[in-house]
């Protein structure tokens, strides 16, 4: 959990012992000098505080935690002592804690256990507060953005229409807070000269996105019991690309290379490393279904993929003709007709709305095996039927029919898609035991 504390109002958590401070006595430099005379009792000073706990963050080792946390209610002693006012923050403190119990922040505050740094890296976060008249929104980022770090959306604080008929229309609705330091935040104030605050009109609200890594060697525990183990940071698996590939110094490095976010050989890592690896390499199988279409998600974007495709999955034909088309009369996308003569005619279809219905090959392909092995199977229906010469009928040939595939011409090509049809039905039909195809005039 993060605990921020916000100077301004007084509340009755207990403190560090000796001071009012979250993180006890702060040292303070100026210039070149450290420890100069610094009087940093705030509440000496007239500076009033309360505290906040955002939502529980739960991770497994190296894994990064950046996820926005959603509107958390400020205490409400402090939303009615401001409704209508203004309040001024002057400062604000911040720890990550286990809290007890387990999922209750705030219930035991005293039985807070500050979390190690070297547990939880916190790269960065972004806080805001909200009041009355403002609300959290999340809009488009612009591709140069820095504030949303890539993303293609990012929040941002919004005025509500209350926002022009309040009292204090001079005072901002909401603040945000996001100093730049990332671990080092956690102990180390954050404060303004005499004189300056961050203001805000009748305060609600308050929105963390923080951002951090899992560095936590679970051999070492992970529990307010596990405090005092491994005290001397001991690393927990690593890529070879953490601590930028350089080799350990003798004892080991004394920080965690994950909190880098390294690459790692899958994805993104230098080739000076891992050798000849991809930023990002994307493999695609391919295979031809029997009937209906492929989801939009899987069809073959491009005519030049298609017809490179087409003749590597198995397709038994003497030669390949590609064709591209807008026929709606086709499938969508990709598609393949096994003509009479043998060949095959290859369409890359713009237009197509129909359904594929003359496929007979099935392909499945099982990667699983947990001794690395891969199993392929290839199945062709039209080669499980046993086929007379043509002009060669058995003498049943007009008994018992079944059903009809009733072919559209009297040419080869629609003579063998009516095959194909009853074929396919046959596997389906326990009664049915073979098929014949005779000319529409016959």
């Amino acid at each position: 959990f993060l605990l921020f504390s916000i100077c301004v109002a007084w509340a009755s958590q207990p403190r560090r012992a000796g001071t009012s401070n979250m993180n006890g006595r702060y040292s303070v430099a100026s210039g070149g000098r450290q420890d100069v005379p610094f009087n940093d009792d705030y509440a000496s000073k007239g500076h009033e505080y309360f505290d906040v706990w955002a939502p529980e963050i739960a991770t497994h080792y190296g894994e990064v935690f950046w996820t926005d946390q959603g509107n958390q209610p400020l205490p409400n002693s402090i939303v009615e002592r401001f409704k209508g006012k203004v309040m001024a923050i002057t400062g604000y403190e911040m720890d990550q804690v286990m809290v007890q119990p387990v999922g209750h922040p705030g219930v035991n505050p005293e039985q807070d256990v500050s979390v190690p740094i070297n547990w939880a890296y916190n790269h960065h976060y972004m806080a805001w507060m909200t009041g009355e008249h403002s609300t959290m929104q999340k809009v488009d980022a612009l591709m140069d953005d820095p504030m949303a770090h890539g993303a293609e959306t990012k929040w941002i604080a919004v005025d509500m229409p209350s926002a022009t008929t309040r009292s204090h229309t001079n005072a901002p609705t909401a603040q945000m807070f996001s100093e730049g330091n990332g671990g080092e935040s956690r102990k180390s104030f954050h404060g303004y000269p005499n004189g300056y605050a961050q203001l805000i009109d009748s305060p609600t609200e308050w929105h963390i996105t923080p951002m951090q890594v899992d560095t936590r060697n679970r051999d070492c525990g992970a529990t307010p019991a596990d405090i005092g183990r491994c005290t001397r940071f001991q690393a927990g698996p690593e890529p070879k690309q953490a601590h930028f590939g350089r080799k350990p110094p003798p004892g080991g490095f004394n920080y965690s290379g994950v909190l880098e976010c390294p690459c790692n050989s899958r994805y993104g890592g230098d080739p000076l490393i891992y050798g000849d690896t991809k930023t990002k390499a994307v493999v695609n199988d391919y295979a031809a279904v029997t009937s209906g279409t492929c989801s939009a998600r899987q069809q073959i974007g491009s005519a030049a993929e298609c017809f490179r495709v087409v003749p590597t999955i198995g397709i038994n034909a003497t030669k390949f003709t590609n064709r591209t088309v807008a026929d709606p009369k086709l499938p969508p996308a990709c598609s393949v007709v096994r003509e009479g003569n043998g060949s095959a005619t290859i369409y890359f279809n713009s237009a197509g709305k129909a359904q594929c219905t003359s496929g007979t090959k099935q392909q499945g392909t099982s990667t699983t095996s947990r001794v690395g092995v891969k199993f392929e199977l290839s199945l062709d229906s039209k080669d499980t039927f046993k086929r007379s010469p043509p002009g060669k009928y058995c003498s049943q040939n007009r008994a018992g029919v079944l059903r009809e595939f009733k072919t559209a011409s009297d040419s080869m090509s629609d003579a063998i898609k009516a095959q194909t049809q009853c074929e396919q039905y046959c596997f389906t039909e326990a009664d049915c035991w073979g098929c014949s195809v005779d000319c529409r005039s016959a």
